[in-house]
């Protein structure tokens, strides 16, 4: 890991003068203490005690009761081509848990607003993708509908609330102007998204977590395995953006085996936090591909099913439950069923008695 540092400041160090040139935004150079904040930016909320109430909503204290056996799954159907297909109905699905099939007890279609949390890597290493994230984060603002709910965390050696739960754009926009250049080397993914899943993991409707990140983890006190049972047992979805593709591509040359393999590792992990909420998983190489990728993520938000069932499987043992979903539907009208794509959670990891 110490000699991807050397390579990423080494690279850095070539595009610096372009990295703080006029497309920095008005940021202002971070200090010692972690994401820094410029106090003339500051939004006045930003220094003043937070209300007790905001606080607890972000702390993910907003809870509801939830029968414990009643299993809720968000469900986007596409074809082939990545067409999102609407209109279906309850019996077009068959669920199954661990192969035995599941009786659908609700059903119903969403085009909600939605409670999403930025969680963002901004530690030395991602210095050179400034500009990415910069681009994700604003970009990714834009498209958020103003009902919709937004919480930004930053993470380098320890997650930073920088703002809670608000639909308020003018708050989430200071928040994001929070980002300064970093001030730690440390990026600890892990534990940043424990830390955020465990705050949202009694929040109400659909929750997506936006992470922006490499994918590359330093020094965080859980492992990978950790996170990734969280991930099952959150009801959340990942989206991540990964960092270290457009990277790799300029800058193949600087590399080993062993530091491309770190990178591919890195890549693997934000695949897999995906996959297993199931979100998806993104990895551009310029920043021009970033507004189909907000689109994307936008339309599996905004266009999916709900799909509740009371698992047949009453035992309490903390066991993962493996969930697949058949959708069988003539959508193109030729008299058989089509090759569907479904997106949903891998499955769940059971309450233990």
């Amino acid at each position: 890991m110490t000699t991807i540092r050397t390579v990423l400041a080494a690279a850095l160090a070539l595009l610096l003068f372009s990295a703080a040139g006029p497309q920095t935004r008005g940021m202002m150079p971070g200090g010692e203490g972690g994401i820094s904040l410029d106090p003339a930016q500051a939004p006045p909320k930003a220094q003043e005690k937070q209300d007790p109430a905001r606080q607890e909503r972000v702390q993910g204290k907003t809870a509801i009761s939830v029968a414990v056996d009643l299993v809720s799954l968000q469900v986007l159907v596409t074809d082939k081509k990545g067409n999102v297909i609407t209109g279906l109905q309850p019996e077009h699905f068959t669920v199954y848990e661990d192969n035995v099939e599941q009786e659908i007890a609700n059903f119903g279609t969403v085009d909600s607003n939605t409670t999403v949390v930025m969680l963002v890597e901004y530690s030395k290493q991602v210095s050179y993708f400034i500009m990415e994230v910069w681009e994700a984060i604003y970009g990714f603002a834009n498209r958020l509908r103003p009902g919709d709910w937004t919480a930004v965390i930053g993470y380098d050696i320890r997650p930073t609330i920088l703002t809670d739960f608000t639909q308020d754009r003018n708050e989430l926009y200071a928040a994001l102007r929070r980002f300064n250049y970093p001030a730690f080397s440390e990026s600890n993914l892990a534990d940043a998204l424990i830390f955020t899943l465990d705050r949202v993991q009694d929040t109400e409707g659909k929750v997506a977590v936006l992470l922006v990140s490499t994918g590359l983890d330093t020094f965080s006190k859980h492992t990978y395995d950790e996170a990734l049972r969280k991930c099952k047992e959150s009801k959340a979805s990942v989206y991540a953006i990964g960092l270290g593709q457009s990277f790799r591509i300029r800058y193949d040359g600087y590399f080993s085996g062993p530091q491309s393999s770190e990178f591919l590792m890195a890549d693997n992990r934000l695949r897999s936090f995906a996959e297993f909420t199931g979100g998806e998983a993104y990895f551009p190489r310029f920043v021009t591909e970033f507004p189909s990728i907000f689109q994307n993520i936008s339309i599996m938000l905004r266009n999916q099913y709900s799909l509740a069932y009371l698992s047949s499987n009453t035992q309490k043992d903390g066991k993962f439950r493996k969930i697949k979903i058949d959708v069988k539907a003539d959508v193109n009208n030729d008299g058989k069923p089509d090759d569907l794509k479904i997106f949903t959670r891998k499955g769940y990891q059971a309450k233990e008695s």
